[in-house]
């Protein structure tokens, strides 16, 4: 298996961060759907949830329509998406809905214990120290706070690589930069194995770990307190 190889992290190119909005609003309606699966499983029907790495704000944009009685919030580290979020949001008429600011998921900008859900979508494999990550997350939710994380894991099949970075081309390659990006995110995922010992070394609770095709997910093992 080929060592993990970091992927530059912030996007600042105006350019590219609009392409990659613009392909999310497109073709990322059945990954939203699959998270607010995820999601309602949970049964939390107000509060807070946090989006940490959100981009463009799709899964919050999304999910804020299914679910108009929790309050979200979404950051980033890159100012343009942040702008390009906000916007999104307005577009669709959840500019005063949905908080979108700029944040880091190594110091997540809210209060102990102050989270009902969390939510990471492909944003895992960008971290380079994930406990410090998880170590966030258990600090900023609240007792029995439910999570939903999802990424890529480098000890996917070749095959499966190979046919999913057919489809990201055929999809997302317009872009000189993008057409790359499946490949560059599976290069610098984590594995199956490598995933559960940062979770074990961490303080966060009651997860499950398990796999689909070419992604894992992350999630609470219990629903959020009512």
């Amino acid at each position: 298996m080929k060592k993990r190889i970091s992927e530059a992290g912030i996007i600042e190119d105006r350019e590219l961060a609009e392409y990659y909005s613009l392909m999310a609003k497109r073709y990322m309606r059945i990954p939203c759907q699959r998270v607010l699966k995820r999601v309602m499983a949970k049964e939390i029907e107000k509060g807070i949830i946090l989006d940490v790495g959100t981009g463009p704000g799709i899964f919050p944009i999304f999910l804020s329509k299914a679910l108009p009685g929790i309050q979200f919030k979404g950051i980033d580290l890159s100012p343009v998406m942040i702008e390009l979020a906000r916007r999104n949001a307005m577009e669709e008429g959840l500019g005063d809905k949905i908080e979108f600011a700029m944040g880091s998921a190594y110091s997540l900008p809210c209060e102990d214990h102050s989270i009902d859900l969390l939510l990471c979508i492909n944003t895992l494999h960008h971290l380079d120290h994930p406990i410090h990550f998880f170590n966030e997350a258990a600090r900023a939710l609240k007792e029995g706070g439910g999570f939903v994380m999802v990424d890529f894991h480098r000890d996917t099949s070749s095959v499966l690589i190979g046919v999913f970075d057919l489809l990201w081309k055929t999809f997302f390659g317009r872009h000189p930069e993008a057409r790359k990006g499946f490949l560059e995110s599976v290069q610098s995922s984590y594995t199956i194995a490598e995933c559960r010992d940062f979770l074990e070394q961490s303080r966060l609770k009651y997860w499950k770990l398990y796999t689909r095709t070419i992604e894992m997910w992350i999630e609470s093992t219990r629903p959020s307190s009512p």
